[in-house]
């Protein structure tokens, strides 16, 4: 039995406090572990758990109390030990109330643990690494007497014994001294599964004037296994510790992971707990030589086909490892047809591996890419927390193969941030936060290196740049991007200012009928603009003899800044002009959906997002700039008007007209990328003849068109000002332009209704545009059914029932305009209301109320009267009794008997209710015949009175 306790105490000291387990490789923090195979192992065979949040928190110590629950759970079982308490305080400084005091009592009384001499036990003290190690020596079977772990050197011979068996392998840091790590201890505890248990043949104590002496006939030799467990851990005829101790757990070692790298594979109970690469015998961070890597693997003989591997994918030709080798990893043909080299550079992460039984060399080289964000997606019931990726062009042209749709669960991450990625076998490896640095760019040599200030960054093999290597600028401020070696991997702009793009409608160069050359401008806020240019640009941008429409091929968006002299600077950008046909489904764009097709093949997704062939993706900061005319109008592009819209969330949605006609004039796009497939800035010009434009900008914003002033004129504006609900909140004189354009078309500003708008354009405070809101209407009519449904049109011949969503706003309209804010259950039945709602998914989003006082079904002389309540309510054929709350004497009310089955609303018939004397409520039976029973279809019956509903079942 001491023997077997030993044995758990060793091995249940590998950790801190046990909670509930996070799974194997499903630590929130699992970017903080260092030791991920040890980790994943050893907390996949319930050794080492996570904590409740979680995460493992690989830094904290290891402490003493929660090592005695956990003893007592691996003795006892968890059931039994949770029961375990203590009658007295085991130790003086461990009370009755201690966490681990049943826990604590239980060890000290079976002898596996001790106090100190002063009567105190130490709950939350540490243990060293020292004494960590001399735990795990006893639970492989050495004993503390025979091998000098006792008396005051006894540190140095464990750690000697530990080191010599490799119970410290994967830490060059140890230090014996120091407190044990969660990780730390998982580590040694990870390695004491693969090592050999040991016994001695004989051996004896006996007690020499006091003294006990312990007498061994030799010194511990390695236990033979010639059970069926050889080979689970090490096929060579020993005990390893998990071949005794943990049978379930299988290692094999001749496998590879997804880069190529030699690697262990564990499974445990049949299933795999993961494949991890083994640790190189050679490690470099850029492109090494054949010779060095030979020299450094200390080999004697030479390899003359060493498979080379890079992200995953062996090269066509392999390496020869030999002495004085001068060729590169690099020069190595990566593929023959055709043919090209492996990409290795600064950055590439090259391991060698050699294996010393057949002096057979691996090579390996993983490359480190860099990327932006794409999506963050949260967990959801179904799906783990991830992320998606777009990849920045590299400068060299290379890519990793990442895919639009791969996806890596992780969280801590933001949209649009920079990452470092590694990618194979068709799937995200690992993806890490960039650091960067900023500066002043001092100097730059081409596809070497950049200054920023007096610090050099060499540049990554995969480095790319915003806007193209050849955009950086002297003097200009820069952020540059660094992977985990110090390499630049990616360069901007510190301050990146969509203002300064602009499309080039025409040029006009100086002569002698004009003065000066120019450029005509749409600018990034939809704004048209002629400047002063500080040159002739005519002949750098061909084609701009006349003014050419969005989406020319020759067509250009540039970047514009202005000189000290109030001149402006052309610099054309790499601007992409689609060609889109003027076929049906050629062309979508639609608002929250990230990907824009450009050619269309009719396939719909869920999301309702047609799959082309020809795409490109938008933001959160992308901007569109959309020009809209009608030919059926007689209007061409020459004279669209223009709005602009900030990110794809407030792009409006633009597909064709649904209509069995070709398109009479294609879309015109023209767009730039300064990050590979995602826009910076969009161009188009719609035919609205042709193409629906809808939405953008998803704010909304209603105008109580009774608070309405007078127009009000100054030096600058004409306008009215409105009391009005913008995104939610209830804001007063709100100044809209006396010639508002509504969907793009100059309109009156002074609204004749309430209305409900979106895509508000600002100017000076006064909005100058504004968009029709899809999925909104006005009825006149509403009645509450419960605090969850409404019935739209009421009492008006049309009626329809909507859920209203659990963050539904609603807003109550005076007589006089005046707003606000209030409940679904503030809803009163009137035929008279005229409501103004917005859907989203098909729910009430929105609710805005204008009310009617005249005349709301009951009256009486004492003036209308509320009631508070419908109660009491019950059915028996054909007899129907309630309770109205809050009556008056003699008043009558009119009670109303509907039947609603799958959201269609049938009245039944109208009652009337005299309020009772000398009380606030009154019950009444009214006969209502036979009524059918609806519940098994999902339907109800209602019964309504003086703005109050109550349902019942018949």
């Amino acid at each position: 039995m001491k023997k077997f306790l030993s044995l758990v105490l060793a091995l249940v000291m590998t950790m801190s406090l046990v909670t509930v387990s996070a799974g194997a490789k499903d630590f929130s923090d699992d970017d903080s572990i260092t030791y991920q195979e040890a980790v994943d192992v050893i907390s996949e065979i319930g050794v080492v758990d996570g904590y409740t949040g979680g995460d493992f928190k690989p830094t904290d110590v290891l402490t003493r109390g929660a090592a005695a629950k956990i003893i007592c759970n691996l003795i006892l079982g968890p059931t039994t030990a949770s029961a375990l308490s203590a009658s007295s305080a085991p130790f003086k400084d461990v009370p009755v109330s201690n966490t681990f005091a049943g826990y604590i009592t239980y060890c000290a009384q079976e002898k596996i643990i001790n106090g100190y001499p002063d009567g105190t036990f130490r709950p939350t003290g540490t243990l060293t690494g020292n004494a960590f190690m001399k735990m795990l020596l006893g639970a492989l079977g050495y004993d503390s007497a025979v091998e000098s772990y006792t008396g005051p050197n006894w540190s140095v011979a464990v750690i000697k014994q530990a080191a010599g068996i490799g119970l410290d392998d994967g830490n060059d840091e140890f230090v014996g001294s120091k407190a044990v790590t969660r990780e730390e201890a998982a580590l040694y505890a990870f390695n004491m599964l693969q090592a050999t248990m040991v016994e001695y043949d004989a051996k004896t104590s006996v007690d020499i004037n006091g003294a006990t002496v312990t007498i061994a006939g030799d010194k511990a030799k390695e236990i033979e296994n010639t059970s069926r467990t050889d080979g689970y851990i090490d096929d060579d005829n020993k005990m390893q510790f998990a071949e005794r101790y943990f049978t379930d757990l299988r290692l094999t070692t001749d496998t590879t992971d997804d880069f190529g790298r030699p690697a262990n594979t564990w499974r445990f109970k049949g299933v795999e707990v993961g494949t991890f690469a083994k640790t190189a015998d050679a490690t470099y961070t850029a492109d090494v030589k054949l010779g060095q890597i030979y020299s450094d693997l200390g080999m004697s003989d030479k390899d003359e086909a060493a498979p080379v591997f890079v992200d995953g994918v062996e090269a066509s030709e392999s390496a020869k490892v030999s002495k004085g080798n001068d060729l590169k990893v690099s020069e190595l043909k990566f593929t023959n047809s055709p043919v090209a080299k492996c990409n290795v550079g600064n950055g590439t992460l090259v391991e060698a591996y050699l294996d010393e039984d057949t002096n057979d060399v691996t090579i390996v080289a993983i490359n480190t890419y860099v990327a932006e964000v794409n999506k963050v997606v949260a967990k959801t019931n179904s799906k783990d927390a991830y992320i998606t990726l777009s990849e920045l062009a590299a400068e060299n042209g290379a890519t990793s193969g990442l895919r639009a749709n791969d996806e890596f669960e992780t969280t801590g991450f933001e949209n649009d941030q920079i990452v470092l990625f590694t990618y194979a076998n068709n799937e995200i490896q690992s993806v890490k936060a960039a650091e960067s640095a900023e500066g002043t760019l001092t100097r730059k040599v081409s596809g070497k290196s950049i200054n920023l200030g007096e610090t050099k960054y060499d540049f990554s093999k995969m480095y790319s740049v915003d806007g193209g290597e050849s955009s950086l600028g002297i003097d200009s401020e820069y952020v540059v991007y660094l992977d985990a070696n110090g390499y630049a991997i990616y360069v901007e702009e510190t301050e990146y200012n969509i203002a300064d793009y602009a499309y080039l409608r025409a040029l006009q160069g100086s002569s002698v009928a004009f003065a000066s050359d120019k450029a005509a401008l749409i600018t990034y806020d939809g704004k048209m603009k002629t400047v002063d240019t500080k040159e002739d640009y005519t002949n750098d941008f061909a084609g701009y003899g006349s003014e050419l429409q969005i989406g020319d091929p020759k067509s250009e968006i540039v970047l514009v800044k202005e000189t000290s002299k109030g001149e402006y600077r052309l610099k054309d950008l790499d601007t992409k002009n689609p060609s889109i046909a003027k076929a049906e489904d050629s062309f979508e764009l639609r608002n929250g959906v990230a990907r824009i097709n450009l050619t269309n093949k009719g396939v719909t997704n869920a999301s309702d997002a047609k799959q082309g062939t020809d795409y490109i993706y938008a933001d959160s900061k992308t901007v569109f700039v959309v020009g809209t005319y009608d030919s059926g109008a007689r209007e061409n592009w020459k004279n669209a008007t223009y709005r602009a819209y900030t990110g794809i969330n407030n792009a409006p949605t633009i597909v064709d007209d649904n209509d069995s006609s070709p398109a009479t004039n294609a879309i015109g796009m023209s767009y730039y990328c300064r990050n590979n497939g995602v826009a910076t800035i969009v161009y188009l010009s719609v035919d609205e003849a042709d193409y629906k434009v809808t939405g953008g900008n998803n704010d909304v914003i209603f105008f109580a068109f009774e608070s309405g002033s007078k127009k009000i004129e100054d030096s600058d504006n004409e306008y009215y000002t409105y009391n009005a609900v913008v995104d939610g909140k209830i804001v007063e004189g709100v100044k809209v332009d006396a010639s508002v354009k509504i969907n793009n078309r100059t309109s009156n500003g002074s609204f004749s209704s309430n209305v409900v708008f979106t895509g508000a354009d600002y100017d000076d405070g006064v909005i100058t545009g504004l968009d029709k809101l899809g999925n909104s209407g006005t009825v006149t009519g509403i009645n509450k059914v419960n605090n969850e449904n409404v019935v739209l049109g009421y009492g008006n011949g049309s009626e329809s029932t909507y859920v209203v969503a659990d963050d539904a706003k609603i807003f109550f309209i005076d007589d006089d305009g005046t707003i606000t804010e209030g409940a679904v259950s503030n809803i009163r039945r009137s035929d008279e209301d005229v409501v103004t709602y917005v859907l989203e998914d098909g729910q009430i989003s929105y609710l805005f109320i204008q009310q009617y006082f005249e005349d709301n079904d009951q009256s009486s002389s004492g003036g209308r009267q509320e009631l508070t309540s419908i109660t009491g309510v019950t059915y028996s054929a054909p007899n129907l009794t309630l309770t109205l709350n809050g009556t008056n004497a003699g008043q009558n009310y009119k009670v109303t008997l509907k039947m609603i089955v799958a959201g269609v609303t049938t009245e039944l018939g109208t009652y009337t209710v005299t309020g009772a004397t000398g009380a606030t409520s009154t019950t009444a039976v009214l006969s209502v015949g036979t009524l059918a029973s609806i519940a098994a279809s999902g339907g109800i019956y209602m019964v309504s009175c003086g703005g109050q509903n109550a349902t019942f079942t018949a």
